[in-house]
Protein backbone atom coordinates (compact mmCIF):
# COMPACT_ATOMS: atom_id res chain seq x y z
CA UNK A 1 0.00 0.00 0.00
CA UNK A 2 2.79 2.68 0.82
CA UNK A 3 3.67 1.89 -2.71
CA UNK A 4 0.56 3.00 -3.98
CA UNK A 5 0.84 5.94 -2.08
CA UNK A 6 4.38 7.18 -2.90
CA UNK A 7 2.42 7.06 -6.63
CA UNK A 8 -0.60 8.67 -6.05
CA UNK A 9 1.36 11.39 -3.90
CA UNK A 10 4.05 11.79 -7.06
CA UNK A 11 1.47 11.88 -9.23
CA UNK A 12 -0.49 14.93 -7.51
CA UNK A 13 2.74 16.76 -7.27
CA UNK A 14 3.99 16.34 -10.55
CA UNK A 15 0.15 17.49 -12.00
CA UNK A 16 0.73 20.90 -9.43
CA UNK A 17 4.44 20.99 -11.14
CA UNK A 18 2.41 21.55 -14.19
CA UNK A 19 0.47 24.48 -12.87
CA UNK A 20 1.76 28.05 -14.11
CA UNK A 21 3.50 29.87 -11.39
CA UNK A 22 3.27 33.85 -10.16
CA UNK A 23 6.19 35.78 -10.27
CA UNK A 24 6.43 39.37 -8.51
CA UNK A 25 7.57 42.36 -10.91
CA UNK A 26 9.22 45.37 -10.92
CA UNK A 27 8.65 47.92 -13.44
CA UNK A 28 10.75 51.27 -14.14
CA UNK A 29 8.90 54.69 -15.01
CA UNK A 30 10.64 56.23 -17.69
CA UNK A 31 7.88 57.25 -20.21
CA UNK A 32 9.50 54.86 -22.64
CA UNK A 33 8.15 51.53 -21.56
CA UNK A 34 5.52 49.41 -20.26
CA UNK A 35 3.13 50.44 -18.37
CA UNK A 36 1.51 53.20 -20.48
CA UNK A 37 1.84 56.19 -18.16
CA UNK A 38 -0.52 59.45 -18.93
CA UNK A 39 -0.75 62.29 -16.72
CA UNK A 40 -4.16 63.75 -15.30
CA UNK A 41 -4.39 66.86 -13.21
CA UNK A 42 -6.87 69.66 -12.08
CA UNK A 43 -6.91 72.97 -10.64
CA UNK A 44 -9.00 71.21 -7.66
CA UNK A 45 -11.17 68.34 -6.26
CA UNK A 46 -14.44 69.39 -8.12
CA UNK A 47 -13.09 70.74 -11.45
CA UNK A 48 -12.61 68.36 -14.22
CA UNK A 49 -9.12 66.89 -14.93
CA UNK A 50 -7.25 67.07 -17.98
CA UNK A 51 -4.62 65.18 -19.72
CA UNK A 52 -0.69 66.55 -19.46
CA UNK A 53 2.70 65.06 -20.17
CA UNK A 54 4.60 62.46 -18.37
CA UNK A 55 8.58 63.25 -18.54
CA UNK A 56 11.22 60.94 -17.57
CA UNK A 57 13.62 61.86 -15.57
CA UNK A 58 17.13 60.96 -13.60
CA UNK A 59 14.91 60.53 -10.43
CA UNK A 60 12.05 59.03 -12.23
CA UNK A 61 8.87 60.36 -14.10
CA UNK A 62 7.32 63.93 -13.27
CA UNK A 63 3.84 65.30 -14.91
CA UNK A 64 3.88 68.78 -16.68
CA UNK A 65 0.44 70.79 -17.74
CA UNK A 66 0.38 73.60 -19.74
CA UNK A 67 1.77 77.17 -18.81
CA UNK A 68 3.88 74.90 -15.71
CA UNK A 69 7.16 75.98 -15.37
CA UNK A 70 9.71 73.61 -16.23
CA UNK A 71 11.93 74.90 -13.13
CA UNK A 72 12.62 72.42 -10.09
CA UNK A 73 10.76 71.34 -8.59
CA UNK A 74 7.46 71.88 -10.58
CA UNK A 75 8.05 69.51 -12.99
CA UNK A 76 7.89 66.53 -10.76
CA UNK A 77 4.98 64.89 -9.57
CA UNK A 78 3.46 67.68 -7.05
CA UNK A 79 0.25 69.70 -5.55
CA UNK A 80 1.04 72.78 -6.08
CA UNK A 81 -1.20 74.59 -8.36
CA UNK A 82 -3.01 71.64 -9.63
CA UNK A 83 -3.60 68.75 -8.33
CA UNK A 84 -1.45 66.17 -10.16
CA UNK A 85 -1.13 62.46 -11.09
CA UNK A 86 0.28 59.80 -12.80
CA UNK A 87 -1.92 56.85 -14.62
CA UNK A 88 -0.34 53.48 -14.96
CA UNK A 89 -2.09 51.05 -17.93
CA UNK A 90 -0.87 47.62 -18.03
CA UNK A 91 -3.44 47.15 -21.08
CA UNK A 92 -4.61 43.16 -20.79
CA UNK A 93 -2.61 42.36 -18.22
CA UNK A 94 -4.02 42.34 -14.34
CA UNK A 95 -1.96 43.44 -11.49
CA UNK A 96 -1.65 43.59 -8.11
CA UNK A 97 1.03 46.42 -7.49
CA UNK A 98 2.60 45.87 -3.85
CA UNK A 99 5.13 48.55 -3.75
CA UNK A 100 6.64 52.16 -5.31
CA UNK A 101 9.35 53.91 -4.88
CA UNK A 102 10.34 57.19 -5.35
CA UNK A 103 13.38 58.42 -7.02
CA UNK A 104 13.34 62.28 -5.97
CA UNK A 105 11.73 64.12 -3.81
CA UNK A 106 11.29 67.74 -2.33
CA UNK A 107 9.94 69.31 0.54
CA UNK A 108 7.19 67.14 1.25
CA UNK A 109 6.92 63.45 -0.28
CA UNK A 110 3.29 62.14 0.73
CA UNK A 111 1.34 60.07 -2.38
CA UNK A 112 -1.93 57.95 -2.64
CA UNK A 113 -2.46 55.13 -4.55
CA UNK A 114 -6.35 53.95 -6.08
CA UNK A 115 -7.32 51.19 -8.49
CA UNK A 116 -9.87 50.60 -10.82
CA UNK A 117 -12.36 47.80 -9.53
CA UNK A 118 -15.39 49.19 -11.19
CA UNK A 119 -17.56 46.86 -12.81
CA UNK A 120 -18.14 48.96 -16.29
CA UNK A 121 -15.30 49.05 -18.37
CA UNK A 122 -12.44 51.40 -17.81
CA UNK A 123 -11.13 53.25 -21.26
CA UNK A 124 -8.05 54.70 -19.95
CA UNK A 125 -9.25 58.37 -20.28
CA UNK A 126 -10.05 60.53 -17.02
CA UNK A 127 -11.14 63.53 -18.88
CA UNK A 128 -13.90 65.18 -17.23
CA UNK A 129 -13.45 62.91 -13.96
CA UNK A 130 -13.08 64.38 -10.91
CA UNK A 131 -11.14 63.55 -7.59
CA UNK A 132 -13.82 64.33 -5.66
CA UNK A 133 -15.92 61.45 -7.40
CA UNK A 134 -13.35 58.62 -8.30
CA UNK A 135 -14.10 56.74 -5.32
CA UNK A 136 -18.21 56.62 -6.42
CA UNK A 137 -16.67 55.91 -10.12
CA UNK A 138 -15.14 52.64 -10.03
CA UNK A 139 -12.09 53.32 -8.23
CA UNK A 140 -10.98 52.28 -4.91
CA UNK A 141 -8.13 53.70 -2.43
CA UNK A 142 -5.63 51.69 -2.21
CA UNK A 143 -3.64 53.92 0.87
CA UNK A 144 -2.25 57.05 1.59
CA UNK A 145 1.47 56.91 2.44
CA UNK A 146 3.52 59.66 4.24
CA UNK A 147 6.81 61.00 4.12
CA UNK A 148 7.98 58.18 1.89
CA UNK A 149 11.18 59.91 0.74
CA UNK A 150 13.79 58.04 -1.45
CA UNK A 151 12.16 54.93 -0.54
CA UNK A 152 10.52 51.81 -1.75
CA UNK A 153 6.91 52.10 0.38
CA UNK A 154 5.24 48.37 0.87
CA UNK A 155 1.73 49.61 -0.28
CA UNK A 156 -0.54 46.91 1.80
CA UNK A 157 -2.47 45.85 -0.81
CA UNK A 158 -5.51 43.67 -0.42
CA UNK A 159 -4.46 40.12 -1.72
CA UNK A 160 -7.18 39.81 -4.03
CA UNK A 161 -6.98 43.58 -5.20
CA UNK A 162 -5.59 42.70 -9.07
CA UNK A 163 -6.54 45.64 -11.69
CA UNK A 164 -5.12 47.06 -15.04
CA UNK A 165 -5.41 50.58 -13.88
CA UNK A 166 -3.27 52.24 -11.16
CA UNK A 167 -3.33 56.14 -10.31
CA UNK A 168 -0.58 57.66 -8.52
CA UNK A 169 -1.00 61.22 -6.62
CA UNK A 170 1.33 63.70 -4.44
CA UNK A 171 -0.42 64.25 -1.16
CA UNK A 172 -3.22 62.35 0.26
CA UNK A 173 -6.51 61.05 -0.86
CA UNK A 174 -9.70 60.70 1.27
CA UNK A 175 -12.95 59.54 0.68
CA UNK A 176 -15.56 62.59 -0.46
CA UNK A 177 -13.35 64.73 -0.66
CA UNK A 178 -10.88 63.90 -2.85
CA UNK A 179 -6.67 65.30 -3.36
CA UNK A 180 -5.64 66.43 0.37
CA UNK A 181 -2.36 67.78 1.44
CA UNK A 182 -1.59 64.04 3.38
CA UNK A 183 -1.09 65.72 6.47
CA UNK A 184 -3.06 65.99 9.61
CA UNK A 185 -3.64 68.56 12.33
CA UNK A 186 -3.48 66.63 16.33
CA UNK A 187 -7.88 66.14 15.78
CA UNK A 188 -7.34 64.15 12.91
CA UNK A 189 -8.33 67.05 10.22
CA UNK A 190 -6.44 67.25 7.30
CA UNK A 191 -3.89 70.57 7.07
CA UNK A 192 -4.73 73.08 4.15
CA UNK A 193 -1.61 73.47 1.60
CA UNK A 194 1.11 76.05 2.47
CA UNK A 195 4.58 75.86 1.91
CA UNK A 196 5.43 73.21 4.06
CA UNK A 197 2.35 70.53 3.02
CA UNK A 198 3.27 70.78 -0.92
CA UNK A 199 4.45 67.53 -2.11
CA UNK A 200 7.15 67.05 -5.15
CA UNK A 201 8.18 63.38 -5.65
CA UNK A 202 9.32 61.44 -9.02
CA UNK A 203 8.31 58.02 -9.12
CA UNK A 204 11.17 55.38 -10.04
CA UNK A 205 9.75 52.03 -10.24
CA UNK A 206 6.27 50.22 -8.86
CA UNK A 207 6.85 46.77 -8.35
CA UNK A 208 3.81 43.74 -7.93
CA UNK A 209 2.14 40.60 -9.39
CA UNK A 210 0.07 40.01 -12.51
CA UNK A 211 -2.31 37.87 -12.64
CA UNK A 212 -2.45 34.30 -14.17
CA UNK A 213 -4.74 34.58 -17.06
CA UNK A 214 -7.42 32.03 -16.85
CA UNK A 215 -8.04 28.79 -19.48
CA UNK A 216 -9.29 30.17 -22.43
CA UNK A 217 -12.87 28.70 -23.32
CA UNK A 218 -12.79 25.48 -24.81
CA UNK A 219 -8.65 25.16 -25.10
CA UNK A 220 -6.75 21.91 -24.84
CA UNK A 221 -4.41 21.10 -22.53
CA UNK A 222 -0.89 20.50 -23.44
CA UNK A 223 0.27 16.87 -23.45
CA UNK A 224 2.64 17.18 -21.22
CA UNK A 225 -0.26 18.57 -18.61
CA UNK A 226 -2.90 15.45 -19.33
CA UNK A 227 0.22 13.17 -18.90
CA UNK A 228 0.86 14.44 -15.51
CA UNK A 229 -3.22 13.87 -14.74
CA UNK A 230 -2.74 11.07 -15.94
CA UNK A 231 -0.23 9.70 -13.09
CA UNK A 232 -2.30 10.81 -10.75
CA UNK A 233 -5.38 8.79 -11.56
CA UNK A 234 -3.40 5.71 -12.32
CA UNK A 235 -2.30 5.97 -8.99
CA UNK A 236 -6.27 6.63 -7.13
CA UNK A 237 -7.00 3.57 -9.67
CA UNK A 238 -4.04 1.42 -8.04
CA UNK A 239 -5.43 2.34 -4.36
CA UNK A 240 -9.08 1.56 -5.38
CA UNK A 241 -8.12 -2.40 -6.83
CA UNK A 242 -6.02 -3.29 -4.33
CA UNK A 243 -7.88 -4.82 -1.17
CA UNK A 244 -6.98 -3.49 2.43
CA UNK A 245 -5.52 -6.70 4.92
CA UNK A 246 -5.39 -5.98 8.51
CA UNK A 247 -2.32 -6.74 10.21
CA UNK A 248 -2.26 -8.48 13.76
Amino acid sequence: MNKHLSCLSAGILLAGWGLPALAAVNWSLDNANAPVETAWSASSNTTALSQGTVNGYAGGIGVAYSGESSASPNHALDNQGRYESVLLDFGATSVRLDSLSLGWTSNDSDVWVLAYTGATPFSGSLASAKYSTLLNNGWSLVGNYTNVGTNTVNLGTASNLYSSFWLIGAGGFASSVGVTSGDKNPNGAWKGFVNKTYDYVKVSAVGGTPRTPPPRSGSVPEPGSLALVGAAFAGMLSLRRRPFRLRN
